[in-house]
Formats: structure tokens, C-alpha cells, sequence
């Protein structure tokens, strides 16, 4: 398992690493980019105003752009200066190890992005607000 330089993802159990794969950046094609913009920006609109103040500066802050699909370089470097890490998951993991993941202080972000026919199916929401939670935590 890449730990990308962040010793939270060095110190997660082994039982948790079994559900890490590879991000595989390059495999994004320009429609997952567009993609990605969209559900950002639907995202920022909504939680821009609802949303606990540090949620906007917190994305950045995780290394997460409107822009682009993050690498997971670039969030572990940011991320590791709040004592927090991320991984990349195939599809949905059980929500104890979910849980346990969260409560490594490593945030799990799904290495597919959904398909065009789902993009109006947001559970991605929770992710988001995950890192509201890291923020303030």
C-alpha cells in the first residue's frame, strides 16, 4: 500500500489496508474531470451557504479543487500537516471499517468516479462533510 510520505497511512492496521487500492491517476479521462467539476461545484453551491464556516477554506486546506480530480500526493501532503491522510477505496467498504478508517484520521475517497447516468446521485456529500469534521477536529 502507497503510504505517500504520511505516517497516518503508515500506521494503519493491516486489516484496514486490504480495502486500499492503487488511485491510478492517470486512468481519469477528461469526461471523469468534468465530472468531478460538476459535482464540485454543485457541491460548493449548495454547502457554501449551509455549510459550517471552515468547510470552503477546509477543502483547500485538504489539498481538494473545484479544478481537477485530487491527487493523492497532493491531499497527503496537505492533509499530514493536520494529522490526517487519505486512501483511495474500490466502491463502498463496510461501514465499520468506514468508521474505523475515520477514526484512524484517514479519509476514504472512492477511486472510480460515478458515470454520467448517476450524476444526480450525490452520496459523495458524506465525504464532503467529512472534511468538515477533520477540519474542526
Amino acid at each position: 500500500m502507497e503510504t505517500y510520505n504520511n505516517v497516518v497511512l503508515e500506521q494503519l492496521p493491516k486489516h484496514l489496508k486490504r480495502y486500499v487500492v492503487a488511485q491510478q491517476y492517470e486512468r481519469y479521462t477528461a469526461l471523469d474531470q468534468a465530472l468531478w467539476r460538476y459535482v464540485m461545484r454543485q457541491n460548493y453551491s449548495f454547502l457554501k451557504d449551509v455549510a459550517y464556516y471552515p468547510y470552503i477554506p477546509g477543502l483547500k486546506k485538504a489539498g481538494l479543487s473545484i479544478a481537477h480530480i485530487p491527487d493523492l500526493q497532493q491531499m497527503n501532503d496537505s492533509l499530514k500537516l493536520i494529522g490526517w491522510g487519505a486512501v483511495t477505496v474500490d466502491g463502498f467498504i463496510p461501514p465499520a471499517a468506514f468508521m474505523e478508517f475515520q477514526a484512524h484520521r484517514v479519509l476514504v475517497i472512492a477511486a472510480d468516479i460515478r458515470q454520467l447516468e448517476h450524476i444526480e446521485y450525490t452520496p459523495h456529500q458524506i465525504s464532503f462533510m467529512n472534511l468538515l469534521a477533520m477540519h474542526r477536529s
